[in-house]
């Protein structure tokens, strides 16, 4: 396999064609910003996936590169931001936790059936990463450089989006939605999906640093270190040993 499956994955920062994009809202009009700004926070619970935890009061910290000229922005304004960017980590996050272990489990075969090299020999059998090395082999420079550009071009899509709706843009809403799955739904069952696609996305962040930091450590393959987690469950021995019993006092209670 000529590039490898989490390398397009991981690229691909889909972040922008999620099927399903949490709805904020506008900016509540009523947050001025005043010098008791550091006193109040957006997180009043209406934001779908707001549960309140801000141990180090980040939602009132305006680190976007925007306020450096506008220091009028609201809270809510901020907020708007932080969910954008949360989105978007959390959508790559999810790609890129199906993509490492999948990687892992098919690059042999697919590159013994298509007769090219294997990329993952030089990093023992674990996805190329920063950490793991192997990203200076064949395509993946190029590779890595062409999806940079598209990621580019799909932030500044974003950025003039955010600039044309104003009030009424949504952070991570670009109206993709090819299987109409939110169609005629009621907004409870949106926010219900909307909450799940962002709650998914953070699992998928910590999941996807446990990858990297126990393949650096471990320095063998996530697949290998939790095989359980990546085979089906009657592959597992403990399951076919737990299914062998069971049929067995099942057999002699009819016998």
């Amino acid at each position: 396999l000529t590039v490898p499956i989490s390398t397009i994955m991981l690229a691909l920062v889909t972040a922008t064609l999620s099927i399903v994009s949490p709805k904020v809202g506008a900016p509540k009009a009523a947050i001025k910003m005043s010098s008791s700004r550091d006193s109040m926070s957006a997180l009043d619970g209406s934001m779908v996936a707001d549960y309140g935890f801000d141990p180090l009061n980040l939602a009132n910290v305006d680190l976007n590169l925007g306020s450096a000229s506008e220091k009028d922005r609201s809270s809510a304004y901020v907020l708007r931001d932080y969910r954008e960017a949360e989105l978007r980590h959390g959508r790559l996050a999810m790609l890129a936790a199906l993509g490492w272990p999948v990687q892992e489990l098919l690059n042999p075969t697919i590159s013994r059936a298509l007769r090219e090299p294997l990329l993952l020999t030089e990093t023992a059998g674990r996805s190329p990463s920063v950490l793991n090395g192997g990203l200076e082999q064949g395509p993946i420079p190029i590779t890595l450089a062409v999806f940079a550009l598209a990621i580019g071009a799909i932030d500044l899509y974003s950025l003039k989006l955010k600039e044309e709706q104003g009030e009424a843009w949504l952070p991570g809403d670009f109206g993709f939605d090819p299987l109409n799955v939110l169609g005629g739904a009621s907004r409870q069952a949106r926010r219900d999906m909307q909450a799940k696609e962002i709650n998914n996305g953070r699992l998928a962040m910590i999941a996807v640093t446990i990858y990297v930091l126990e393949e650096a450590v471990n320095k063998a393959p996530i697949t290998q270190i939790t095989p359980w987690l990546f085979q089906p469950l009657f592959t597992n021995p403990a399951v076919v040993n737990f299914l062998n019993d069971a049929f067995s006092v099942a057999s002699g209670r009819t016998g």
